[in-house]
């Protein structure tokens, strides 16, 4: 997920959950925003019965894995302790859970309550649109244990708050993940992350020695271009980058030194044949397919990983799985950058039963629930010190607790200036991306990779120059020194 809030958006699974609960302002089209605001009609009144305390509950999201997790520890529970309320749930992917939300608003058929993966626009944006309304008045954030958590701009629109964070936001999609019994077999010790560059360099290196010719030390999946961009940012933020964005200038740094060296980096690896040659057909999931057949004993990915494989490939974690923390150039701790977490379930304006909607949202808040979730090892949950006590695999504690002295959380023009979604709305997509240059770069389409970076860079400024000024003719309140933030220290969680 990029770490500054007007980054280009990605197309995996994880960067629709990561736009969905608004960690990143996606840059979008107007005619995008458009269609997501459907007949351009105002927000409408909740529907007469609003606070009715009996009902059946819509709730649409694209949470698939969390399909058990939610019906036997949220929604059965819920029902069971309030008679005549029931909770329809329809799970679909992103893409198509945006479709259906757009057509149901269009003919006023929204559910009560949805996630928003799938749609185009920041949460401030889609709230501008009347797309929610606020749930302060039906539950009690404010005593709530993320009360402190809850952000103008994020969850908090004109002084009300209308969503609030189920995930956290500190963890990130470079963590090294591990088959152990290949380590073993090459003399590797998983417990042990190589600190710098040139040590994960050099036990890629064993493991190529020490296995044998069908088993590769690294699969770099580099058809989706979002995740060959998101490893490349990870790497420059170790290597000192605070991201796309500096906040110190709130200028775009692609041509700075940290992101030459984390593209020479990833050439040094291509370099020493530690890549699976098919890794530029493959997706996300087709290298997690191939990691859990033994085709590859490395693969960078979030900290899902444990829960994903659990479902779809059990005997690759019974085999044996770890993880390592992410390298740096000289060995120091890393320290990577993300928005704070965001609304992750939002109240519909057409719902017909917001009361009820919102009380099964907060019931998400549920210290016991909480625990569970992190027990599906999936995005750890937003309090994550709960991972702790709950029951997970070992290697999914461990990078859960690396990730909480890793991650530090970076400041968001628009939680100072909600007026800045009003530009991140106006931004066209620039290409090609961070993504697709590193893929070029990888296939050997090219080998300029500076030379692209800094045509990136330039043009990002002047596409958000442009969409500057055309949400400041339409009214809004936006510069592009919203951007700076003189104040933000590197390395520490950047609190307004």
């Amino acid at each position: 997920m990029s770490q500054v809030t007007d980054s280009m958006p990605r197309l995996s699974r994880r960067r629709l959950l990561g736009a969905a609960a608004g960690l990143a302002g996606a840059a979008v089209g107007g005619s995008v925003l458009a269609g997501c605001t459907g007949s351009g009609e105002p927000a409408q009144s909740p529907a007469p019965g609003g606070g009715a305390s009996t009902g059946a509950v819509q709730w649409w999201d694209h949470y698939r894995p969390l399909t058990s997790l939610f019906t036997k520890e949220l929604f059965e529970p819920y029902q069971q302790a309030h008679a005549g309320v029931t909770v329809a749930r329809r799970e679909m992917d992103a893409p198509a859970l945006g479709q259906a939300l757009q057509l149901a608003r269009r003919s006023k058929q929204s559910p009560d309550v949805h996630s928003l993966a799938g749609l185009d626009g920041s949460p401030a944006a889609l709230v501008g649109a009347g797309w929610f309304q606020p749930i302060g008045d039906f539950v009690d954030l404010a005593g709530s244990p993320i009360a402190d958590q809850l952000l103008d701009g994020i969850h908090r629109f004109d002084g009300k708050i209308y969503s609030f964070p189920v995930f956290s936001g500190r963890w990130h999609d470079g963590s090294p993940w591990l088959n152990t019994a290949q380590l073993a077999e090459a003399d590797v010790d998983p417990e042990q992350s190589p600190a710098s560059w040139d040590d994960y360099r050099a036990a890629l290196r064993k493991l190529k020695e020490g296995l044998s010719d069908k088993t590769h030390p690294l699969v770099l999946p580099g058809k989706e271009a979002g995740y060959l961009g998101g490893q490349i940012e990870r790497f420059a933020m170790s290597a000192g980058s605070p991201g796309a964005i500096d906040p110190r200038t709130g200028e775009y740094g692609y041509a700075s030194q940290p992101f030459l060296d984390a593209f020479e980096f990833l050439l040094s690896l291509q370099r020493d044949g530690l890549i699976h040659p098919a890794s530029p057909s493959m997706s996300p999931r087709d290298a997690r397919s191939r990691w859990a057949a033994g085709e590859a004993s490395v693969f960078a990915w979030g900290p899902w990983y444990i829960g994903g494989l659990k479902v779809q490939e059990p005997e690759a974690v019974e085999r044996g799985i770890g993880v390592w923390r992410i390298p740096t150039p000289d060995g120091n701790p890393p320290v990577i950058y993300s928005a704070p977490p965001g609304g992750t379930f939002w109240v519909s304006a057409q719902a017909k039963l917001p009361k009820l909607a919102a009380e099964v949202m907060f019931s998400l808040l549920d210290e016991e629930f909480l625990k569970k979730l992190a027990g599906a090892m999936d995005q750890p949950p937003i309090l994550d010190q709960l991972v702790a006590e709950a029951d997970v695999h070992p290697a999914y504690r461990a990078n859960i607790a690396n990730m909480t002295e890793d991650v530090r959380f970076a400041p968001q023009p628009q939680v100072r200036n909600v007026d800045v979604a009003k530009a991140l709305v106006e931004l066209r997509p620039v290409e090609p991306d961070l993504g697709a240059i590193a893929q070029a770069v990888l296939t050997g389409a090219t080998k300029d990779y500076a030379g692209a970076l800094k045509t990136l860079q330039d043009s990002m400024t002047k596409e958000r120059e442009r969409a500057v000024k055309a949400a400041a003719g339409k009214g809004a309140q936006v510069s592009l020194e919203d951007w700076v933030f003189a104040d933000w220290q590197p390395g520490e969680d950047y609190r307004p």
